[in-house]
């Protein structure tokens, strides 16, 4: 059965080695997307399917090395990070806010790590005044999130929020006894070989749901290695239900407070759901930030791709879902080399 089942991968990728893409549409449209707003210095994207890039692009003054704040793109990266934990026992996406601040508020205590990272923890929308702001320390941010009112009952509705993770966060340095930074260097940058990414301020007050800066090609690694169910490098990264669990919509169906894509399917841990099956299961999952930088997954075509790009993200909202539209038709549509399709 194993003999057999390597077969069938070897002439799968066998086929796919076959395959020639025209990205000419999305090249064009990227072109046409900076022509239109001639504020955006540059942009950069990357798709990756099979664990090589089938396209790498860069416009205007990008280049390989342009590192740039990715705002909430960082969801993405710190709810792996949680995840990393949770695979190693160290925490559980079922811990409550009590467990590690004894003292809260009755009412917060019983919000779980997994309502902080899914939007549904009843904290508000608006960040509190300490989230990114470095004279704090992480505790005492967390500590400030704690004290504010809650919009809702935790569980019953969904508000995007940076709140929410940055009470995550300092849940998790509790837990390991590291730092933010530290623990996602380890748990993150480190094993995927991300060597210029990270949070701007490291060292006093990391915004856990928004502070990192990172390249396009870094960001690349960890989206490969969803694409991947977890494989990275020969070994198992992150274990492949583990990346299922987080693309399964966290908010239960509850109703929309707050959200800045309506178009969205349902939110997992850090990341949005794009797309869907007729069984509810993720097809597409994202994580676009404010300005406008948009990392996703495609799991039907096994594309992951990243576009680099500073902005304000409202203004290429369409442009963005153009953009996704457009890589996965030219990779459902490819040129085979000997002229006929296999």
């Amino acid at each position: 059965m194993r003999l057999l089942l390597s077969l069938i991968l070897l002439v799968a990728a066998d086929a796919r080695a076959g395959l020639v893409y025209d990205f000419t549409p999305v090249t064009q449209q990227i072109n046409a997307l900076l022509s239109g707003h001639p504020d955006i210095s540059g942009a950069s994207l990357i798709v990756i399917r099979d664990g090589v890039a089938i396209d790498e692009e860069y416009f205007g003054s990008y280049t390989p090395t342009t590192r740039i704040p990715i705002a909430s793109a960082s969801k993405w990266l710190s709810a792996i990070a949680i995840e990393r934990l949770v695979e190693h026992h160290q925490m559980s996406w079922s811990d409550t806010v009590g467990q590690y601040f004894p003292a809260a508020p009755l009412d917060k205590r019983t919000i779980t790590l997994g309502q902080l990272f899914s939007h549904t923890s009843g904290l508000p929308a608006s960040d509190a005044t300490c989230v990114g702001d470095a004279s704090y320390s992480l505790d005492a941010c967390a500590q400030q999130i704690l004290g504010l009112d809650l919009a809702y009952a935790p569980g019953s509705a969904f508000a995007y929020t940076g709140n929410g993770m940055q009470v995550g966060g300092r849940m998790a340095e509790i837990a390991t006894g590291k730092s933010w930074a530290q623990l996602f260097a380890d748990e993150v940058t480190t094993p995927l070989d991300m060597p210029d990414t990270g949070f701007y301020h490291p060292n006093a007050n990391p915004q856990v749901a928004g502070g990192v800066g990172a390249t396009m090609l870094d960001y690349s690694h960890a989206v490969q290695m969803i694409a991947q169910h977890g494989a990275w490098n020969g070994t198992q990264y992150l274990d492949a239900n583990g990346i299922a669990e987080m693309q399964k919509d966290q908010t239960h169906g509850a109703p929309i407070l707050n959200t800045p894509d309506p178009l969205a399917l349902g939110y997992g841990y850090g990341e949005w759901r794009n797309l869907v099956d007729a069984q509810g299961n993720a097809v597409q999952v994202s994580s676009t930030g404010k300005y406008a930088t948009s990392p996703w997954v495609d799991n039907q075509t096994g594309v992951a791709a990243v576009f680099l790009v500073y902005t304000t993200a409202y203004l290429l909202h369409d442009e963005l879902y153009a953009l996704w539209g457009n890589v996965r038709g030219v990779v459902l549509d490819p040129i085979y080399r000997d002229g006929f399709e296999q």
